[in-house]
């Protein structure tokens, strides 16, 4: 489904929380045959590390808190993956998993917008759509991730964890509760151009 992804050495999936980077990072990562790095491997929030991890070749980075600085300040190199998902899933899935709950979720994601209140979701795709993108990108639906083989039905994910994209049991970096509370083209952009992979489309080559 995204082998035609592989000529970029570099991705960077990020999104709203609860937009589907994990699991769209590790499909582009199987089919790619590039090196999944999960957002915990630089701490969800740690830019230098982050920029450090991108000066691999062939890996795919799950970086949902890093969306503005794909935009502002995105690292050589780098291909963008941004996941477009409805608002209203979004919000039910941080609901779900308890992220919603979290006094540093919410809050800390619209820290970087200066906002002190709001909806980060929300945010996050107004910010990516009224900003001129300086590298590569793709807009990713996530609804079309159901027909790839890693895709797990809604029905078998009630009880997934935040962190949980299969049905092995998940042997997180560290306690659940400390993630949680820490985390919470080949085509050229075009201003006013939106790039959406289509079920039925091939990627761009």
């Amino acid at each position: 489904m995204f082998e035609d992804l592989a000529v970029h050495s570099r991705i960077v999936v990020t999104g709203p929380q609860r937009s589907g980077t994990r699991i769209a990072a590790r499909m582009i990562a199987k089919d790619t045959k590039h090196r999944f790095v999960d957002e915990q491997g630089f701490d969800t929030r740690n830019e230098e590390r982050w920029r450090e991890i991108l000066r691999d070749e062939q890996i795919v980075v799950q970086a949902p808190c890093m969306l503005k600085e794909v935009v502002d300040n995105p690292p050589p190199g780098t291909f963008i993956v941004l996941m477009r998902r409805d608002l209203t899933k979004i919000h039910a899935s941080e609901h779900r998993v308890g992220w919603d709950q979290m006094p540093d979720g919410n809050a800390l994601e619209l820290e970087k917008f200066g906002l002190a209140e709001g909806d980060s979701a929300g945010t996050k795709y107004d910010y990516w759509e009224s900003h001129e993108k300086m590298v590569p990108f793709l807009e990713l639906e996530y609804e079309s991730l159901r027909q790839h083989p890693l895709f797990i039905a809604d029905h078998r994910r009630r009880n997934f964890s935040a962190l949980q994209t299969s049905n092995a049991r998940l042997k997180p970096l560290m306690p659940l509760a400390i993630t949680l509370g820490r985390r919470w083209q080949r085509f050229l952009p075009m201003p006013g151009r939106v790039h959406r992979h289509r079920p039925d489309r091939r990627l761009p080559e």
